[in-house]
């Protein structure tokens, strides 16, 4: 078969379209990682990291729920969102370090109904525009119908390891002499919740707008 017969081949096409679209995202990944390094530092793609290790996890147990987003393009949209989310967990947790100063209860409970809410809004917008190829249709919506949800789920499952990371614990850890500063604790915790979540996800009986099921439990994560 020459090679016109090949990319006229229907078969060869789809798989053209899957490779083009594939390194697109790839391309708006790597942007987004880039993006998220500059505002907030390492901590933003360590973020998109664990979310695609959590996603690589759910494709091999076959739980993944992001039914238009499965296999190596799920993982490299899932980096894409967790990138983009992970800005919002540092700034959360940045201001909540500036307005308490010292750790304690109050820094915790900021953690838990701010920066926690302002992680879960950042999750819903940027996973439904990356998930859904960049149409907005339907987001108010979704982003209405989700918060709570969500916002309660995740203070309810993971409220302990936001109090106990806004304060500054985590899990030390040194390779070499290298002082790690806690990030074990971001891809632990990040990749464990995309876990959690895509498990209960792949359980819920509803819809979103974007063809998989709503979230039911969302990490504010250890940034």
């Amino acid at each position: 078969m020459s090679l016109e017969e090949k990319v006229a081949d229907h078969k060869n096409r789809g798989f053209l379209r899957k490779a083009l679209k594939i390194g697109l995202y790839a391309g708006i990944g790597a942007a987004a990682g880039a993006l998220s390094y500059g505002l907030v530092g390492i901590s933003g793609p360590l973020t998109g990291i664990a979310f695609s290790a959590g996603s690589a996890v759910l494709n091999a147990l076959g739980k993944n729920p992001d039914k238009k987003s499965r296999g190596l393009e799920g993982i490299v949209k899932d980096f894409t969102v967790g990138s983009l989310t992970g800005i919002a967990g540092v700034w959360g947790y940045d201001l909540a370090a500036s307005l308490f100063p010292v750790p304690g209860i109050g820094r915790a409970l900021f953690g838990l109904a701010v920066a926690n809410s302002v992680f879960d809004a950042a999750y819903l917008v940027s996973d439904y525009i990356i998930k859904n190829d960049f149409n907005p249709r339907g987001i108010g919506r979704h982003v209405k119908d989700n918060f709570w949800p969500l916002f309660r789920d995740s203070t309810i499952w993971l409220g302990l390891p936001v109090a106990l990371t806004i304060n500054g614990y985590g899990i030390p850890a040194t390779i070499g002499g290298l002082d790690l500063r806690g990030y074990p604790t971001i891809l632990a915790a990040d990749a464990a919740f995309r876990v959690v979540a895509g498990l209960a996800e792949s359980k819920a009986s509803g819809k979103s707008h974007y063809g998989y099921s709503v979230p039911n439990i969302q990490y504010a994560g250890a940034h």
